[in-house]
């Protein structure tokens, strides 16, 4: 009976989190969907040929309507970034990313649309900027969101009633189904130029459909050929301007997509070209961490990119004294000059003082957090059992020999850990058997699963044998110099 008690007093405290996690969210994105449904309603009735008449007693009643139309819209919109986000503690810039990008698309299509031709709506623009910097959900909930507006505006607005409404709706279905398209199709992984080409390929699949739907209004004039080519090159300038849109915003809100994160890994970036020059055994270990973390990520389903991006960077802090490290250590060790305490304090401060130095290089906050987590809450083994030896009598506290935390959050920070943990285990004494090597690896793993490392990140037991078997099977054979500190002490 207690244990239910505490079981649900524990359930009812994630949910006065969670409560608390969305009106937060909701309090600070309310503004911005305000804001873009005025957005969108003024600029629309205003590329119609509306504004004015807009505004006037007989039609203030339609324009209302028109404009909670959209702010619906984009509430559900809202509603549907958090869901999607939540987990990752990026919904709020999630959200303004989406809005932003839902307003321009939207502009751009009803400015196109009612100036050029009606297929001119470069729908996709907002599909591949967000597919690249969000995920593939919130692009197909972006592009339903302008689909859906575009079709109200076309429809309602008194501006529009001009128009031929069978082929704006041909128009904004073709041009809808090519941005889904291209989302279900287009590959995140892909480099820039590859991303940009078959974005520019895809589009092709829709014409068919451009021309049926113009067969099926009894057209077969010369429309048939320019839908067609208004509706294609609508596709590609929305290919050709998603180029910049992406570098514009990864940059304005620090995002780790894909290709930031291979810019991140050039050797010739700032901060690795100083981690080589001073601290080299660092920089040589966390290239082979990188190796290690790339292959655990892809064998576990998450972004390998991120974790050999993160594991280039975890150990950045080191730069703040890097002969404090074993592996940047040659005969000289400073650690046999000081007592455990202090000794404990330089090594540790490594995590914190890289979440500093991650944050004043403006490194994306994903890879800032695994610089602070990596060792989550581990005892310094070493110095902790040196200062028992030092000590004359009673217990030694083990919390003030241990790393200040966090745990690890992620899946990838988890990776890193264990990673981190075996590399430069091995780098120190690697077994002469299969059987012994194996052994030991689990038996790191099994130590931080020991004390309780992960669990405050949603890794399986599952995702962990995996990350063990693969380690197993990718290690290289390393005979790295490194201090043994275990057999140094014996």
């Amino acid at each position: 009976m207690i244990d239910d008690v505490k079981d649900l007093s524990r359930a009812e405290r994630e949910k006065a989190i969670a409560r608390k996690k969305f009106a937060k969210f909701f309090g600070k994105t309310f503004m911005a969907t305000l804001i873009a449904s005025v957005a969108v309603t003024i600029f629309a009735l205003y590329a119609a040929n509306d504004f004015l008449k807009a505004f006037t007693a007989e039609r203030a009643l339609a324009t209302t309507g028109l404009f909670v139309s959209s702010l619906v819209l984009f509430v559900l919109m809202q509603l549907g970034v958090y869901k999607y986000t939540q987990k990752n503690d990026s919904s709020i810039r999630d959200f303004w990313l989406t809005t932003i990008m839902t307003v321009l698309t939207f502009v751009a299509s009803m400015a196109t649309s009612t100036n050029l031709h009606a297929y001119a709506m470069p729908i996709a623009i907002s599909t591949l900027v967000l597919i690249e910097l969000i995920d593939r959900r919130t692009a197909t909930l972006s592009t339903s969101v302008i689909g859906i507006l575009m079709m109200i505006f076309f429809i309602f607005s008194d501006g529009t009633k001009s128009f031929n409404m069978p082929v704006v709706i041909s128009a904004i279905i073709c041009n809808s189904l090519a941005a889904v398209l291209v989302n279900f199709l287009e590959h995140k992984h892909y480099s820039r130029l590859k991303f940009l080409i078959m974005s520019m390929i895809m589009p092709i699949c829709i014409q068919p459909l451009v021309v049926t739907l113009t067969l099926a209004d009894l057209d077969i004039s010369i429309n048939l050929l320019w839908n067609v080519v208004w509706c294609y090159g609508a596709n590609i300038a929305a290919a050709l301007v998603f180029m910049p849109l992406v570098a514009i915003f990864e940059g304005m809100f620090n995002i780790a997509d894909d290709f930031r994160l291979n810019e991140l890994c050039n050797l010739s970036n700032p901060l690795l070209k100083r981690l080589a020059s001073e601290a080299p055994g660092t920089f040589n270990h966390s290239l082979v961490v990188g190796n290690l973390a790339q292959a655990c990520a892809s064998a576990i389903g998450e972004n390998p990119n991120m974790a050999r991006c993160a594991a280039y960077y975890h150990d950045i802090g080191k730069l703040k004294a890097p002969i404090y490290f074993s592996e940047n250590q040659s005969s000289y060790n400073p650690h046999d000059e000081l007592i455990p305490e202090v000794s404990v304090s330089m090594i540790t401060s490594h995590t914190l003082f890289g979440e500093i130095l991650a944050k004043q290089n403006r490194l994306p906050k994903e890879i800032v957090a695994i610089c602070r987590q990596h060792h989550g809450t581990s005892p310094v083994g070493y110095f902790y059992r040196k200062a028992l030896t030092l000590k004359e009598e009673g217990d030694l506290a083990v919390d003030k020999y241990t790393y200040a935390g966090p745990k690890p959050q992620t899946k990838i920070a988890a990776i890193i850990m264990i990673a981190d943990t075996i590399e430069a285990a091995m780098r120190s004494y690697m077994p002469d058997t299969k059987e012994e090597y194996e052994a030991r690896i689990n038996k790191l793993v099994d130590e931080k699963l020991e004390l309780r490392q992960f669990d405050e990140c949603p890794i399986t037991m599952g995702d962990i044998a995996i990350i063990k078997q693969t380690i197993i099977e990718v290690l290289p054979s390393i005979h790295h110099s490194r201090i043994n500190y275990d057999k140094k002490r014996k």
